[in-house]
């Protein structure tokens, strides 16, 4: 294996620069996912209990996603246990699918309102559609749901840095000096 010449004073900072503001960016990235995340699941439980009655105020349709909720959650869990994901590693997976599923979301209403301006020139189709009737409630609990499904872990995680144990290091066959010993592969 060739190894890489040494890099200069500059190479080196020119590198270490561009794998900061990766770095950077990349910890904007998952911020933004968890903070959208968050905000599906507080506009979830805010579809739940919009009118403030409490447990009066809660529907079938949202006593079966809140019971689903708690099923997926503990399978969430059960899973991040299993695959070796820490606490903090699950919640971002969970939060992280979350994100994903709410900013797709807002991405599709942002394209219906911006259509709708665009080729109709006016708002009269937006007031068509019903966005806070039943049916737009449970595609929002069905998609949190969804999110859900898909954020639990389904394979162990990688390592960051593999061990030497776990390296394979390929041996070249060597022949012995002495007549009596045999050749070892």
């Amino acid at each position: 294996m060739m190894e890489n010449p040494k890099l200069s004073l500059l190479g080196q900072a020119d590198t270490g620069l561009a794998r900061g503001v990766c770095g950077l960016l990349g910890g904007l990235k998952h911020l933004t996912l968890w903070l959208l995340g968050l905000t599906g699941l507080a506009g979830c439980f805010g579809l739940i209990f919009e009118y403030g009655e409490g447990l009066a105020d809660i529907s079938l349709h949202e006593w079966g996603f809140m019971l689903l909720l708690v099923a997926l959650t503990w399978r969430h869990v059960h899973y991040s246990r299993r695959f070796g994901y820490g606490f903090w590693r699950g919640l971002a997976r969970w939060l992280g699918a979350q994100g994903i599923v709410f900013g797709i979301g807002l991405i599709a209403l942002g394209l219906i309102v911006w259509l709708s301006l665009e080729f109709l020139g006016h708002a009269k189709f937006l007031n068509e559609l019903d966005l806070v009737g039943k049916e737009g409630d449970v595609q929002g609990l069905a998609l949190a749901l969804l999110a859900m499904y898909l954020g639990a872990p389904t394979r162990p995680r990688k390592a960051a840095h593999a061990s030497p144990e776990a390296t394979s290091i390929r041996r070249e066959p060597t022949l012995s000096s002495s007549p009596d010993k045999e050749v070892s592969l």
